[in-house]
């Protein structure tokens, strides 16, 4: 060995080695490939749970279906929930109820009924026990003779009477210048200014002047005749023109013209208009007053449709006033008209009633009770038929719990029963009583079918993953 290798062999191996090698990876390639490694497992794990996820899914659908096939109940407010077993529902803690034969949308399946927002509902025998149900039967029973109308009292037009003069004038004095003031045959009304009266008047004693000189005279027969003729006119005329009575007797008496007259009543009785105020002037046309004799009176009543062949002329009555609860009136039914109103549908009575004191005043009302002529109708009680306003239905009780609404159309109401014109048959059962437990029932029932839309009911929709 050489002087310097013996002095630096350090050295003289260092440079002797072999040059680095171009393939030895970079720093930091290790743990480059260890990440890659990783996320590469991590996929495959992602990729395995996704498989496995999927297959139980589809074994729990499967599951799902089976246990959507074994379930016996469901909840009527929810019927989304279902149970194989009784108990409550944990939404809204109601009792299940047995789903029905036809699924729990079977109920639906059938008739709907013709009530718009209704549907046929199942009740359970102890959910109609708990609110209460009671049915009865639509059948064929006498409608009661008894017919109670609304009424009024009007003067009887037979007892009217008008005062009034055919000739104009002016009014100088008014001696009964209040309506309702009551008036005995022959008191002074009112005296009169009239000049055409006062010139008949003359005409008529200038006649009766001319023929008490004829009488006194040699005049020939046929002249007398034609005197005769012209007295006789000039009285006609003073009666036409409404001149009273007792006025052409104190002519006939007292020969002298006058230019005023009296008008007096000509019946006892109620003056019910009075026309005319003092100093007016007043035509030949205007009825200066009314009086009506009120010891008897009529009542008129309103006589629906529906009970046109209820009541007859001679059918006996009672009358009770609404001012007069203690007191009633008999009476019998007089006359019918034969007219029916077009704004009210109704015709009227009339009765003719005995008004002793004059209890009954005009413009009063009143109850009218007929005892008419008894007849058979289709009768349910009337808390079976629900009233909206805008429509009339009933619940027909089927059997298995179901009950359907059904529209109806009514007629007359005999106490506590209803009429049924159409809509049920002889023989079909009712709700007649908690109508309004079911109508909210239905209402809610139909509401969620809506919401629920088209589809197999009862069922809801499976969820996305689930599809396949």
């Amino acid at each position: 060995m050489s002087e310097r290798e013996m002095q630096n062999p350090q050295g003289l191996q260092g440079a002797s080695a072999p040059p680095p090698d171009v393939h030895t990876p970079p720093p930091g390639a290790s743990l480059m490939n260890a990440l890659r490694w990783v996320l590469f497992a991590g996929l495959l794990v992602v990729a395995a749970v996704s498989v496995s996820g999927y297959f139980t899914s589809m074994h729990e659908g499967q599951g799902s279906t089976k246990s959507q096939k074994q379930a016996r109940y469901y909840c009527p407010m929810h019927p989304t929930y279902t149970s194989d077993r009784p108990g409550e529902c944990p939404i809204c803690g109601m009792t299940l109820e047995p789903i029905p034969a036809g699924g729990i949308g079977g109920a639906a399946s059938g008739h709907e009924g013709d009530v718009p927002g209704l549907t046929s509902v199942h009740l359970s025998p102890e959910r109609v026990q708990m609110i209460g149900v009671r049915t009865a039967l639509v059948e064929k029973q006498p409608v009661g003779a008894r017919l109670d109308l609304v009424g009024f009292v009007t003067p009887d037009e037979s007892q009217l009477k008008r005062i009034q003069i055919r000739a104009a004038g002016w009014v100088q004095e008014l001696f009964v210048s209040r309506t309702g003031d009551d008036v005995t045959a022959g008191q002074p009304l009112l005296t009169l200014y009239s000049p055409e009266l006062y010139q008949s008047e003359q005409e008529y004693l200038i006649e009766a002047r001319s023929r008490a000189q004829r009488d006194t005279s040699t005049t020939p027969a046929h002249g007398m005749g034609h005197d005769d003729d012209g007295a006789n006119s000039a009285l006609m005329r003073l009666t036409l023109l409404g001149v009273p009575a007792e006025e052409i007797a104190r002519l006939q008496r007292v020969p002298v013209a006058v230019p005023r007259i009296t008008l007096r009543a000509t019946v006892n009785g109620t003056v019910l208009e009075r026309n005319v105020t003092q100093g007016q002037y007043v035509a030949a046309d205007v009825p200066l007053f009314t009086i009506a004799d009120l010891s008897s009176v009529w009542v008129l009543a309103d006589l629906y449709e529906m009970d046109f062949g209820r009541v007859r002329a001679g059918d006996r009555a009672t009358f009770v006033a609404d001012a007069l609860p203690d007191r009633s009136f008999p009476a019998k039914i007089e006359f019918v008209y034969p007219t029916v109103s077009s704004e009210t549908r109704t015709l009227k009575v009339r009765l003719s009633i005995e008004n002793p004191g004059g209890l009954l005043k005009p413009g009063m009302y009143g109850r009218v009770r007929v005892n008419g002529r008894a007849g058979s109708a289709l009768m349910v009680p009337g808390e079976a038929v629900v009233n909206t306003g805008e429509h009339q239905y009933v619940f027909l009780a089927r059997q298995g719990g179901q009950f359907e609404p059904r529209m109806v159309w009514t007629g007359t109401e005999d106490g506590d029963r209803v009429q049924i014109l159409k809509g049920v048959a002889e023989g079909d059962t009712v709700v007649a009583s908690a109508s309004f437990l079911i109508d909210s029932e239905s209402r809610l029932k139909a509401a969620i079918d809506g919401m629920r839309g088209p589809g197999p009911a009862g069922n809801a929709p499976a969820p996305a993953g689930h599809r396949h």
